[in-house]
């Protein structure tokens, strides 16, 4: 068996003892020293050694054993966990890493070729940790795959690029599934342009770092600054559902009102006063629910369809009582605000059944 390696952070002295909470030391710390640590290619460990007992204690260093804090972060290390003979396998536990036996996950495979040019969008997953020389010998090896793909998304595509090698190919790679679902947070795009394809109709280039000669990589120096700041404000399954069905159900009440004031006003139960009055009002009750959606916090990425599906279902409602917002009444005449009112409630019922499809899915 080969050796294991552990990186070791030891402090000395007595001084590192004097905060305790039950039975655990505190061990405190700044951002910076934590970035380090967690970026680092072996597991670190923190040893507090107390020379008055010659006694050393241990505690890695992880996400699930760090506390944020206002000015930096701590750790707890247990007065049990000490540094002798019996803590050697709970050590080489931490240094054996399980490898998934794919380097990467192909996500997503678009064709967006066009009658000119033979073109693939890819989305990518990391499915290890990398170094950015490991990232650019993927970049080389799926760019060459996806060079004599053979995937279209329509018969005459396939008749025109059939047998054919591409002659664009775009990249975009994920570190982690929750920063594929939060779209713009790739480690890196890339774009490579065949030196066949006519000037005329080669895309507009990427700028960043070019390698092997013809694919450019620009990376994203702030991926995991935002995916450490996602996770700050992404909301447990339990809490989003129930933000957002507190303001889904009354959404959904709303427009089986507004449905019931229509067919009253059409069947001549209400005149135009009372029509114009009740839309009225449930166009800044539907206005407020509206921006109370779009600021309940981040979904858990199980729940990222059904959050995009509850935004979009805000949005239709929002739409369906423009016209009878202060703005709306001046830009719009009756007629005009009827269309417009039978146009978004078909769109409303589709988007419903779009909403209830993807709650049940995560049910």
């Amino acid at each position: 068996m080969l050796p294991k390696l552990i990186a070791l952070q030891i402090k000395s002295g007595d001084s590192w003892f004097k905060e305790k909470n039950g039975n655990n030391i505190i061990f405190r710390g700044n951002n910076e020293h934590l970035e380090y640590w967690q970026n680092h290619s072996l597991p670190v460990i923190v040893v507090l050694y107390k020379d008055s007992e010659n006694i050393a204690y241990w505690q890695a260093v992880n996400n699930n054993t760090i506390q944020r804090t206002q000015k930096g972060w701590k750790l707890l290390m247990p007065l049990d966990r000490k540094v002798e003979s019996h803590a050697i396998e709970q050590l080489k536990k931490l240094s054996q890493k399980i490898i998934s036996a794919r380097e990467y996950t192909e996500l997503s495979l678009q064709d967006v070729s066009h009658s000119q040019a033979k073109r693939y969008s890819a989305k990518i997953l990391l499915n290890r940790e990398f170094t950015k020389d490991d990232i650019i010998q993927v970049i080389k090896d799926v760019t060459n795959r996806l060079k004599n793909r053979a995937y279209y998304r329509n018969k005459q595509l396939e008749k025109l690029w059939q047998n054919k090698a591409a002659h664009v190919i775009w990249l975009y790679l994920y570190l982690s599934p929750e920063d594929y679902h939060n779209r713009a947070n790739w480690i890196c795009m890339t774009q490579w342009i065949s030196k066949k394809l006519s000037p005329e109709f080669v895309p507009i280039q990427l700028e960043g770092e070019t390698i092997d000669g013809d694919i450019v990589v620009k990376w994203n120096e702030n991926c995991q600054e935002i995916s450490r700041i996602s996770r700050l404000y992404e909301l447990p399954k339990e809490k989003f559902l129930d933000l957002m069905m507190k303001l889904a159900d009354p959404i959904m009440e709303i427009v089986t009102q507004i449905e019931n004031v229509i067919n009253q006003y059409n069947s001549g139960e209400i005149d135009e006063a009372r029509y114009m009055s009740l839309m009225s009002n449930f166009e800044s009750k539907v206005t407020k629910l509206y921006f109370e959606a779009t600021d309940i916090g981040s979904a858990p990425i199980e729940c990222r369809d059904l959050s995009q599906q509850f935004q979009n279902l805000a949005a239709i409602t929002h739409n369906l009582v423009l016209p009878f917002s202060d703005r709306g009444l001046k830009t719009w005449d009756k007629a005009a605000r009827k269309n417009l009112v039978q146009m978004y409630l078909r769109d409303y019922h589709k988007e419903l059944q779009k909403f209830d499809f993807e709650f049940e899915k995560i049910n």
